[in-house]
């Protein structure tokens, strides 16, 4: 039980305004918990919300990507969760739907969506929480949203013939664990492009075999080369960027898979030759969400090396510089401790 009925949080008013207020600590109710908030990350989509780039309604409280302890169950939920660190979905699916019986929580059709973890608490269904294993930190733990995106992108795929060769365009924390995946489904040659280079550097700590610097090295002809001219097997795209997309067709063979990793602005539109997604057979993948992912992505982090991926921890004030400094990719990911 929380000892006062009040918490604090940032409330967004718009661009990258926020306001530090206190609001009402959400009540428990059948079968959800209450976290205390221990690190809420950055997400790309809470970057492109300030910019106007993803619709969202203004005065609500953002941040989906958290990890923290249980401090109060509702009825229905078992009392052992209980000062216990989890980690936890910011979808909770009703399980009931066609959607989340067929393919993902990431669509249901009543859209439970909660989470709000700039704030120093949270509400989560219970079925969507997580224990956080004993040989990970719980600040790591926050990862795993961002982490489980990569790895529902990357089950997508059918399963790769021997020597395979991917690409991998953009090393952030979404480029950066889909390397890691990609290299566990038994990937042998990984490609990676990315202009920062302590971003290269960590790629190849992830499992990349090659990183060039796209500003100095032509992508296409390395791509050419380390495939005997046939093109990549599978080429990912963790930017963001339309105008990336529109190359990647020249960088994958014919039959060859492509996934969008990165998350694209509403009214992104591409315009590329259908004639060569027919002929050439390519199948294109996207991934919304940690879909049903959430819980094997926990399971890898920590094998995952993590240690220089949160490049910056700020209180819950300094979340409008926090979002600033991502928007500016100075680092991989920054993180809120609402009640440091």
């Amino acid at each position: 039980m929380t000892e006062t009925s009040s918490m604090k949080a940032m409330t967004w008013r718009g661009g990258n305004n926020f306001t530090s207020d206190q609001l009402d600590i959400p009540q428990v109710i059948d079968k959800t918990c209450l976290i205390e908030i221990d690190t809420a990350g950055i997400c790309g989509t809470d970057i492109h919300i300030t910019q106007g780039l993803f619709p969202s309604p203004e005065n609500v409280v953002l941040g989906h990507e958290f990890s923290g302890k249980v401090v109060e169950v509702g009825k229905g939920v078992d009392k052992n969760l209980l000062n216990q660190s989890v980690t936890a979905q910011p979808v909770g699916g009703c399980g009931l739907c066609e959607s989340c019986k067929k393919w993902s929580l990431s669509h249901c059709e009543k859209n439970k969506r909660r989470a709000g973890a700039f704030s120093e608490y949270v509400l989560v269904d219970e079925k969507g929480i997580s224990l956080i294993p004993d040989n990970l930190s719980i600040q790591n733990a926050a990862l795993t949203e961002p982490t489980a995106c990569s790895l529902s992108c990357v089950e997508m795929l059918r399963k790769p013939l021997p020597k395979s060769t991917a690409v991998v365009i953009g090393n952030g924390l979404l480029g950066l664990s889909t390397i890691y995946f990609l290299k566990q489904m038994g990937i042998d040659k990984i490609i990676s492009s990315e202009i920062a280079n302590s971003r290269r550097n960590l790629a190849k700590i992830f499992g990349s075999d090659i990183t060039i610097d796209p500003s100095k090295t032509n992508l296409a002809e390395v791509v050419k080369s380390e495939t005997s001219g046939y093109g990549a097997d599978i080429v990912a795209e963790a930017v963001g960027n339309p105008n990336v997309i529109k190359g990647c067709f020249d960088l994958i063979r014919p039959r060859g898979q492509m996934l969008l990793v990165g998350v694209h602005p509403k009214g992104s539109y591409l315009p590329f030759d259908l004639h060569d997604l027919h002929f050439k057979e390519i199948s294109i993948f996207g991934a919304f969400g940690a879909g049903n992912s959430f819980k094997r992505a926990l399971n890898h982090l920590p094998n995952m090396p993590l240690e220089d991926i949160i490049s910056g921890r700020y209180p819950l004030e300094g979340l409008p510089q926090a979002i600033e400094k991502s928007a500016n990719a100075e680092g991989i990911k920054f993180v809120i401790g609402p009640n440091d």
